[in-house]
């Protein structure tokens, strides 16, 4: 049996003790077998997430193809679960940048939505629609492929560039909230492709996806959000 003292087990064997340290934050397991008077006689260091511990033991520590079998099986299920020190503090971080904001709510998200279609994705389609040639009666009906991939791209563009350049569209500014990463700093220009990418999915249902989504999520994150670690807060 071994006996624990922090990351260090101490295993008594057929050929002294070997003892392991597990370093889980810096992704290392160093192995030592001592003899009867306690002098070191072997010891390796290696990496915890690509180490083969049974052969580490058995041919750089010496320890019996049974014994290293059964130390290297209680060696992972003392180690291999749950989060590890580095992940713990990381996790705490994020809920202390989390606990200093506040979450912006659905309805705020939703008046901002349509600000930013009645104030620019609506005056866009119409300037199109008339540059295009189309109108009132069939624009849509005469919109040409050109026009059409124009408008996706110009939308698609228009709440990348603005979230990334300044965490929020018009619309945004406007209702007072802003997006931002997990941790709480600005959003980053990946994230904000990431998030609107994904838009298209929330929106299934007339957004039902995406409310449903939210309404799950403590931080009220569509799928877009937690795809790409986003929030959506009150500036």
């Amino acid at each position: 049996m071994p006996i624990s003292v922090g990351m260090r087990q101490v295993f008594n064997t057929s050929v002294g003790t070997v003892e392991v340290v597990v370093d889980r934050d810096s992704d290392s397991v160093s192995i030592y077998r001592f003899d009867a008077e306690h002098r070191p006689v072997a010891a390796a260091m290696e990496s915890w997430a690509y180490v083969d511990l049974v052969d580490v033991l058995n041919r750089h520590a010496g320890v019996p193809l049974y014994e290293a079998n059964t130390i290297a099986a209680e060696l992972r299920a003392l180690h291999s679960t749950g989060p590890s020190f580095a992940e713990r503090v990381a996790e705490t971080r994020r809920e202390r940048a989390w606990g200093s904001l506040e979450n912006a709510g659905i309805p705020l998200r939703l008046v901002a939505y349509v600000l930013d279609n009645v104030l620019v994705l609506v005056p866009l389609f119409l300037v199109v629609a008339y540059l295009d040639g189309g109108t009132w009666e069939n624009e849509v009906r005469d919109f040409s492929v050109r026009a059409w991939l124009f408008l996706a791209v110009s939308g698609f563009g228009y709440f990348i560039v603005t979230e990334a350049a300044t965490g929020a569209t018009l619309g945004k500014l406007i209702v007072g909230i802003r997006v931002v990463g997990e941790n709480g700093e600005p959003v980053t220009v990946g994230a904000a492709f990431v998030r609107n990418l994904l838009r298209s999915v929330d929106q299934i249902f007339f957004y039902f996806v995406g409310f449903i989504s939210a309404i799950l999520s403590k931080r009220g994150q569509r799928i877009g959000d937690r795809a790409a670690h986003t929030i959506v807060v009150r500036r």
